[in-house]
């Protein structure tokens, strides 16, 4: 019975997961990522005869730059299975352990449990949008390795922060075989922490690490030298297409403003979040971690945007943040648990704080987070300030309901969402009432207030996907039911044309070979594998894309929809398109094939 108990977190983490994956959707691929370059060097494997004109295809293959272990598995995958289906199961089998990795972790660094269902509940694809560096912590959509590489990376660290250290090694071995550029960030912070402890790592200690990680990660390990003599040579258009089309990831000084005012409010609540912890020596470990991020951060700008060194660009020290968002959950629900247990008006802000983070209703605007970030300082020195400030006590209630009010009439008179928000202000005061009449009356309290809880989320839920429609499970090109027009007019190409045939798409655009199974002329998100790709690839990507009206940066879409008729005939006449696809309003004066709501396929002659 004792033992049964043990597993019952199971229950919970299940249901969060489900939670989680009908929340937050599921994308076979994403347009603004570039997720699906993984998939056309899959299919080529898996069936020789397709894409075999793919300038990207020959690259991967020439440069082998896939050393993720699984990859020589997925072609056979392909051929025998539905992959979409594959995608959807390995997306709810990873996240099911990476939330039980969360759950884990949190309650390693905080001792409690309520925080660590709070920080699974936090888990989102909000996430994304939370931290610089595209590290893209939550995967809604097919990633060749990422899947298997973040829940081993979270667990990993489990045991480190429980001081296993032989046993986080070997984890972090397992890792290595999956994706070992995100691993080198763990084993960086590792390291960075072993220099702050040199006592607590004796040789012996130190030796049965390495070791622990060797064998595990020896699989890849051996690829590494053929991986690091391939694509050696770099020149002025290697970097300019490392900026054109990796700038989000690698390029801070190209990062729009809103972007680091966004991190900037993440960071700081961390960071208040973190001196919040109970354990003084569990503070300063995880500080050590967000230090060792700093420095890549910091070595991955010098190096990119001051004095340009590739293999610094190629190891996209930015993405490292991730590390820091998987210790920046537990922190947080911790704090938000410490709030909860304090004042009613505190369990406002705190269930506020959570959704608004979520990016569930994303009627909630970035601009409530200040306010939220001032007024949960405010509270917890209400004291202090009161010392300061006498004619101040009892009134900040009044001046967090104030300020409140007067960022919601702001958005109600110049922005969208004020009434659905209004609606979900409503319900979570009504929530509250009833928590606190339970506590009043106490009767079954710990029961009764996880029913409530979990009404509360099941209503907010189903709240949430009426207004949205349902699900966002994107699967075999439809979602909602509802074909996308960018897989119809892939559909309708694989169809209409012969395989070796070439394709002219708009390069703003990406992923046009997922269902049309053809080669492209080549798109933003090929261009931005070149950054691990050869000279040779790096080259021919260029030159083609300034063929069909990419010249600039940022300037892909303006330049496309600007070509001229006879331009696009003498760019496919070069590079031997039989195909051109473009998005509406933009129009060729070509044979048109097919057309829906916002595509068009033309023929050349």
């Amino acid at each position: 019975m004792a033992s049964a108990k043990k597993y019952l977190f199971l229950i919970p983490l299940t249901l969060i997961t489900i939670h989680a994956f009908l929340m937050n959707g599921h994308y076979y691929v994403y347009q603004y990522l570039t997720v699906g370059t993984y998939l056309d060097p899959i299919v080529a494997k898996a069936d020789p005869s397709l894409l075999k004109d793919s300038l990207y295809v020959h690259a991967v293959n020439r440069t082998r730059v896939r050393l993720c272990i699984i990859d020589d598995l997925f072609p056979s995958i392909y051929q025998h299975f539905d992959f979409e289906t594959f995608a959807i199961v390995q997306e709810i089998a990873s996240l099911f352990f990476m939330l039980a990795g969360i759950f884990a972790l949190t309650k390693v660094i905080s001792k409690s449990s309520p925080a660590g269902y709070v920080a699974t509940l936090l888990y989102t694809a909000e996430l994304n949008n939370w931290t610089l560096g595209s590290p893209s912590p939550y995967l809604n959509f097919f990633h060749h390795s990422l899947p298997y590489t973040y829940p081993l990376m979270v667990w990993s660290m489990v045991f480190f922060f429980q001081k296993r250290y032989p046993i986080a090694l070997m984890v972090a071995g397992i890792s290595w075989n999956f994706h070992p550029m995100c691993t080198v960030f763990l084993l960086f912070a590792y390291f960075t922490y072993s220099l702050f402890n040199r006592k607590e790592f004796t040789t012996k200690k130190v030796l049965s690490c390495i070791a622990a990680f060797v064998i595990p990660a020896f699989p890849t390990l051996i690829k590494i030298p053929n991986y690091l003599s391939a694509g050696t040579s770099y020149d002025l258009i290697w970097l300019t297409v490392a900026r054109w089309t990796a700038w989000f990831t690698c390029f801070p000084s190209m990062w729009p403003l809103s972007w680091i005012i966004r991190a900037g409010l993440f960071l700081l609540f961390f960071i208040i979040s973190l001196f919040f912890l109970p354990d003084n020596k569990m503070r300063k470990g995880i500080l050590m971690f967000i230090v060792s991020v700093g420095i890549m951060c910091l070595l991955g700008t010098i190096f990119a945007d001051l004095y340009p060194i590739p293999f610094i660009i190629k190891l996209s020290l930015w993405r490292s943040t991730i590390i820091y968002l998987f210790l920046a959950l537990p922190c947080i629900a911790y704090l938000l648990i410490t709030m909860f247990n304090r004042s009613i008006l505190l369990r406002f802000l705190a269930i506020a704080i959570m959704i608004l983070l979520t990016g569930y209703l994303q009627c909630f605007k970035l601009y409530y987070l200040p306010v939220f970030i001032c007024f949960l300082l405010v509270f917890v020195y209400e004291n202090r300030l009161v010392i300061s400030f006498p004619s101040l006590q009892g009134r900040f209630s009044l001046l967090f309901i104030a300020s409140l009010s007067a960022v919601f009439l702001y958005q109600a008179l110049f922005d969208l969402g004020s009434m659905r928000l209004l609606v979900f202000f409503s319900f979570m005061i009504i929530f509250l009432q009833c928590w606190r009449f339970l506590e009043l009356y106490r009767r079954n309290v710990i029961t009764n207030f996880l029913v409530l809880t979990i009404l509360f989320i099941v209503l907010f839920d189903l709240g949430i996907l009426y207004h949205r429609g349902g699900p966002a499970i994107y699967y075999h090109g439809r979602i909602r039911a509802k074909l996308d027009s960018w897989a119809d007019i892939q559909m309708f190409a694989k169809k209409h044309s012969a395989k070796d045939d070439i394709f002219i798409i708009p390069p703003y655009l990406n992923d046009f070979g997922v269902y049309s199974q053809r080669a492209t002329l080549g798109d933003w998100a090929e261009g931005s594998n070149g950054i691990y790709l050869d000279q040779q690839f790096n080259h021919d990507w260029y030159s083609r894309m300034r063929d069909i009206g990419w010249i600039k940066l940022h300037g892909a879409e303006e330049g496309y929809n600007n070509l001229t008729t006879e331009e696009i005939q003498r760019a496919a006449q070069k590079h031997v398109a039989k195909f051109v696809v473009t998005e509406k309003p933009k129009t060729f004066e070509l044979k048109k094939l097919y057309e829906n709501e916002r595509f068009i396929l033309y023929e050349v002659l």
